[in-house]
């Protein structure tokens, strides 16, 4: 899918410009009307969802070529403070430095895991020369909000407690993640400071960021109901994950990122946005909030939701 750089926020504020970027995207249009059945069909129990976006994934990985040289790959298991399982990738280039990102996956809190974000994480490291923590946090319904935040908040932790074992710069470290991974890495840019580690860095995906629908209507954000029939992630598919989820407040700015009162020291942010995605103006709106209170930010347009 072709992608499209974002203008400046000196031209104009993000959300201002929500038409322009929902502009349809014939190219992808041509490859869906073709291709209808290989995007998932999630219905039914959380184990039948589970295993449609499984085997998804692993026909998506399966028909591109994965990153296999130019790195090291090995799983572990945290013992402190909680048992936590976690996949390294380890970057053999010289040129790398140490930098390290924590890495969180998609699926709605609900679903996904280490293999669904393997040929990602392959990626990041190698073209970029980053160390990646892909985390394989507790999932939803089982593990209801705040486990995931709470799993989040032990891989920042560990990574910094654990650095010079693994070779990584603790002044490095950087999050990131895609949908509600990128919710997870979201938090963690605000909460980090409070936790006494360093985060020099976002990568947000497709971030969720706003779940108060109240808060959704005042700000004025419209995507979610602009496009609340599209493929892959849909209006009903987030309010059957917000249901799994269980958050005891859905103003609560670790359920809601956009809605923290102060953007405290926030890390350099890069936004990757979906144009016609139901998702689509929170992320603009934490764009804008991230400027107007004087931080970086930087995004990036693609066509649809992906997971």
């Amino acid at each position: 899918m072709s992608q499209q750089q974002m203008p400046s926020a000196s031209s104009s504020r993000w959300l201002s410009q929500r038409d322009t970027f929902g502009k349809e995207n014939v190219e992808w249009e041509e490859y869906y009307g073709g291709n209808r059945n290989k995007v998932p069909n999630l219905t039914g129990s959380i184990q039948q969802f589970r295993q449609t976006i499984c085997e998804a994934k692993m026909r998506a990985q399966h028909q591109g070529e994965s990153v296999i040289e130019g790195l090291d790959v090995y799983d572990l298991t945290t013992d402190f403070p909680s048992k936590l399982k976690l996949r390294i990738y380890k970057p053999l280039s010289p040129e790398a430095n140490g930098a390290v990102m924590i890495y969180f996956h998609g699926g709605g809190w609900a679903m996904g895991d280490l293999e669904g974000e393997d040929s990602t994480c392959r990626t990041l490291c190698v073209q970029i020369g980053l160390n990646i923590v892909s985390v394989d946090y507790r999932l939803a319904p089982e593990n209801p909000h705040p486990a995931a935040i709470q799993d989040s908040i032990t891989a920042l932790r560990w990574v910094f407690q654990n650095s010079l074992t693994h070779g990584f710069d603790k002044s490095k470290i950087y999050v990131g993640g895609t949908s509600a991974g990128a919710n997870l890495a979201a938090v963690l840019g605000q909460l980090y400071r409070s936790l006494g580690v360093c985060v020099r860095g976002q990568l947000l995906r497709a971030p969720v960021l706003c779940l108060s629908e109240p808060h959704y209507q005042r700000m004025g954000l419209k995507s979610m109901d602009q496009f609340a029939d599209t493929p892959i992630l849909n209006q009903p598919l987030m309010k059957q994950f917000l249901e799994w989820y269980q958050p005891y407040d859905q103003t609560d700015p670790t359920v809601s990122p956009l809605l923290f009162r102060r953007l405290d020291a926030s890390p350099p942010c890069f936004i990757m946005i979906c144009g016609r995605d139901p998702l689509r103006d929170e992320a603009l709106a934490y764009a804008d909030k991230l400027e107007e209170k004087g931080y970086s930010s930087s995004s990036q347009l693609c066509a649809f939701h992906y997971d």
